[in-house]
């Protein structure tokens, strides 16, 4: 297993075209190494989701909390320079672009950004839920852009014919790739409230969440999407901001929260549920499921082969003298180096970027292992078409 680190006095030096080239060197095996010619088999991709998948909205919105993507450590991997993503380098959603056929895809707050061939709608805090119905409920999310609002800017641009210049035609819209990443902070916001246990979030949260991406997606296939991919949550468990909140919960093997796990692994069930639903209602249109949680929980149980020393700590926040590196006081900024360990020294080793984030590393491998090898992808051959050009 061979991959391409940066020295990291030398990354802030990469523009973004070596960026992708850096990626594919940083991608482990697979049928289809990102940054390689690939055939188009998708005219355009429609991104919504949060901050797994924000390429630049959140930064755009100006909340305090999400600028700090545009300064430094973040982006330090690829492409050595901050570019408004969480993480040292590109997210899954990255990956896919490339790995389809497409430039890495501008967000739809920039309202002067070329959307001919998509656009991601994602904002970093997006729940599914409105932020009205959270609010009910005495919770309070990041951003009142939910999944709703999202799909809402989405149809605005279909109906637009002016620039800046997007896919305004009917078929471009037909056989383009529509992915929803969303759910995440719907249960954080509840968890970490101290209001409500994982198992009345399970109960009660996941069938609303649910409830919004269907909805979502009866939609946008009343606008013309046909091919739509569903991306789950992560086991939250496993994250350093949940695991040094609940700091005496009960862990599973790989020390993880047990019960926020079963959440998580809850949610994926449902989402896969209403996957087969969908196809079974529309038999014209193809519905492909990304099982985040157990393609995770394959690189955690065996993080060796893959190149991880550190699995559940953050690289970037706090420093050792807090647990789990995370202190959301503290958290990953300008200010974090690697002569105060706030900072670590190879994010290539660490799973967790910022303690609730992922690094470029770890965004490579399960993509590798999902979309690439068609291992928790449900079809496995979803993406098949979409080959080296050579």
């Amino acid at each position: 297993m061979t991959m391409c680190v940066v020295p990291r006095k030398g990354r802030f030096l990469l523009n973004i075209s070596t960026a992708i080239a850096v990626a594919s060197c940083c991608i482990v095996g697979g049928l289809n190494a990102v940054g390689v010619a690939a055939a188009l088999c998708y005219p355009a991709l429609f991104v919504f989701g949060d901050s797994l998948s924000d390429t630049g909205n959140g930064n755009l919105t100006g909340n305090i909390f999400f600028t700090r993507t545009s300064s430094r450590p973040y982006g330090e991997t690829v492409p050595g320079y901050p570019f408004d993503r969480f993480s040292d380098g590109l997210l899954l959603v990255d990956f896919l672009a490339t790995r389809i056929g497409l430039p890495l895809l501008n967000p739809y707050l920039n309202s002067s950004a070329n959307f001919s061939t998509g656009v991601n709608y994602a904002v970093s805090g997006a729940t599914a839920q409105t932020a009205s119905s959270l609010n009910s409920r005495l919770l309070i999310p990041l951003t009142t852009l939910s999944l709703d609002v999202q799909i809402g800017w989405h149809l605005t641009l279909k109906s637009t014919t002016t620039p800046p210049p997007n896919p305004s035609n009917n078929t471009s819209h037909d056989n383009s790739l529509y992915v929803i990443e969303i759910g995440g902070n719907d249960y954080i916001v509840a968890l970490t409230s101290f209001l409500y246990s994982p198992s009345y979030v399970a109960t009660n949260f996941i069938p609303l969440v649910i409830a919004k991406i269907r909805n979502a997606t009866e939609v946008l296939y009343a606008n013309g999407a046909r091919n739509l991919l569903y991306i789950g949550v992560t086991p939250l468990g496993c994250s350093p901001s949940l695991l040094s909140t609940f700091l005496l919960g009960a862990k599973d093997s790989n020390g993880c929260l047990t019960d926020i796990n079963t959440l998580s692994y809850n949610h994926g069930l449902s989402l896969l549920n209403l996957v087969n639903q969908l196809r079974l209602n529309y038999t014209d249109a193809t519905f492909s499921f990304l099982d985040y949680y157990a393609a995770y929980t394959q690189v955690i149980g065996n993080s060796s082969s893959y190149g991880f020393s550190n699995t559940l700590q953050a690289c970037c926040g706090a420093g050792p003298l807090f647990p789990y590196r995370y202190n959301p006081l503290l958290f990953c900024n300008a200010l974090s180096t690697t002569t105060l360990d706030t900072l670590c020294a190879n994010p290539n080793t660490f799973i967790n970027w910022d303690g609730i984030h992922f690094t470029h590393k770890f965004n490579s491998v399960i993509f590798n292992l999902t979309v690439n090898a068609g291992s928790y992808l449900n079809p496995p051959n979803a993406f098949s078409t979409c080959m080296p050009s050579m």
